[in-house]
């Protein structure tokens, strides 16, 4: 448990709880399925990019992410995806290879984390 609370920011799993009825987690267990379901189709898109140079879907769908990553607190992914969005503005082909390796692993930590808090809430 201890590894799971640094990948993933506990109070942000906390705010997620408050807001079900009674601390119902509904609601958190819908979006770790949602984003379980959704972020490999916009991590996809993003190594599509980058085999394409096409900086412009590089940057969507890491904004996507960063966005699905930080509503459930995975804040590594989230600032991983932050550098890609930077990176892909400003054209840093060689830079982005490094960062579309590290949202590999981080990705696959993230959702490894969030499975776990989703074992840890599920009835």
């Amino acid at each position: 448990m201890g590894k799971t609370v640094q990948i993933i920011d506990q109070s942000v799993v906390e705010e997620l709880l408050s807001l079900g009825d009674d601390g119902d987690p509904e609601l958190l267990l819908d979006l770790i399925e949602m984003f379980a379901e959704d972020a490999p189709i916009k991590l996809g898109e993003v190594l599509r990019g980058f085999e394409a140079q096409d900086f412009e879907s590089i940057e969507r769908a890491a904004h996507s992410l960063k966005g699905s990553s930080g509503n459930l607190g995975a804040t590594q992914l989230q600032r991983v995806c932050e550098s890609l969005q930077a990176a892909s503005r400003s054209h840093e082909l060689e830079r982005l290879r490094g960062l579309a390796d590290e949202l590999e692993r981080e990705f696959a930590v993230a959702l490894d984390a969030l499975r776990a808090v989703q074992q840890r809430y599920a009835s």
